[in-house]
């Protein structure tokens, strides 16, 4: 891995450690076991190095929320609620790793224009993509006739995706980081569930199989 990498991925992750207020560019320096100096000759400080970390993250999310969730081929031989568990999953993995972005948002934006207006347009993104999400989901309910309360259930999914990571932490239960992801998803998907009257209660069965089945393959 070329130094440049390296030094985006070390901070990446002294950021997420330690929050990114309390990391400078000596101390990604140091971890790394470097100059300042060469720091320096591939990033102008903290401030460029945070600029290409977001650079990096939003060019992920950014083409994750542009792929064909709802499309079979996306995963062959399921249905619309697997292939949404499993859309959120990839999304949220993601989200994880860049997780300092979503836990200090405000403060970010505030103090980045770059940030601020690359996590708008991610907002916007997320928002088109819950929406096909709620789509397809109530797609065996009546609830297309009531097109104000599909949007309310896409933005409380979208809502839900920006700033669940920031109510776990302040909610303060150690979990691991895939118990976090896949209940973060369970979140997202169950602002669908009021809608689906007698199907509540097995969109729920689902989700719960689901959420088991992929926790067991990730286990070590």
């Amino acid at each position: 891995m070329k130094t440049a990498q390296r030094i985006l991925v070390t901070a990446t992750r002294l950021f997420n450690e330690q929050g990114e207020r309390n990391v400078t560019a000596s101390d990604i320096a140091l971890e790394l076991d470097i100059s300042p100096g060469n720091l320096y000759y591939h990033y102008s400080g903290k401030d460029g190095i945070l600029s290409g970390v977001f650079a990096h993250c939003y060019r992920q999310l950014a083409g994750m929320l542009a792929a064909p969730i709802l499309e079979e081929t996306f995963l062959e031989n399921s249905n619309p609620l697997e292939r949404s568990w499993l859309f959120l999953t990839v999304l949220m993995e993601t989200m994880y790793e860049y997780r300092f972005l979503y836990l200090n948002q405000s403060d970010l934006m505030q103090r980045y224009p770059e940030i601020d207006r690359g996590m708008r347009r991610l907002m916007s993104l997320k928002r088109q993509a819950t929406s096909r999400l709620a789509t397809a989901l109530l797609a065996s309910v009546d609830i297309s006739a009531h097109p104000k309360r599909l949007d309310h259930v896409a933005d409380s999914m979208a809502m839900t995706l920006m700033f669940w990571l920031s109510f776990e932490q302040m909610a303060g239960t150690p979990q691991s980081p895939q118990q976090t992801i896949h209940r973060t998803v369970l979140q997202v998907l169950s602002h669908c569930a009021p809608y689906l009257g007698d199907q509540q209660s097995e969109f729920y069965r689902e989700c719960e199989l689901i959420d088991a089945r992929l926790l067991d393959t990730q286990s070590p």
